[in-house]
């Protein structure tokens, strides 16, 4: 399995996992300005933009680890474009990070993981 279809089966855990917990689904993968959110989520009126990271061991370290700084400007850059295009700039936002334990399916959430 390459990276891009470890990614794909990661979001598709973490978005089963999300559903699960009554989070609706906006959009998946919205890219914008070279940048992208893998999960766009709605949950009582929080729009939630998740990151996640999928890993099939610990050799990487864990997967808020590899949400750096860099990584977590582009997301608000991507969120902040989702938000101009929906007229949604007047809405609760939220940031979270979804880690996937490709080997046994476990997700664990990270509510709030950054803020803006």
């Amino acid at each position: 399995m390459n990276n891009r279809e470890r990614g794909a089966k990661g979001e598709t855990l973490a978005l089963a996992y999300m559903k699960k917990q009554g989070y609706v689904l906006l959009a998946r993968n919205f890219r914008a300005a070279r940048c992208e959110v893998d999960l766009i989520l709605k949950k009582e009126g929080m729009i939630v933009f998740a990151e996640v990271k999928a890993r099939s061991g610990s050799s990487y370290g864990l997967g808020r680890e590899a949400v750096t700084g860099a990584k977590q400007h582009n997301i608000i850059t991507a969120a902040q474009v989702y938000l101009s295009e929906k007229g949604l700039f007047e809405s609760d936002i939220r940031f979270d990070v979804l880690e996937v334990d490709l080997l046994t399916g476990e997700v664990g959430h990270i509510p709030s993981a950054f803020t803006l």
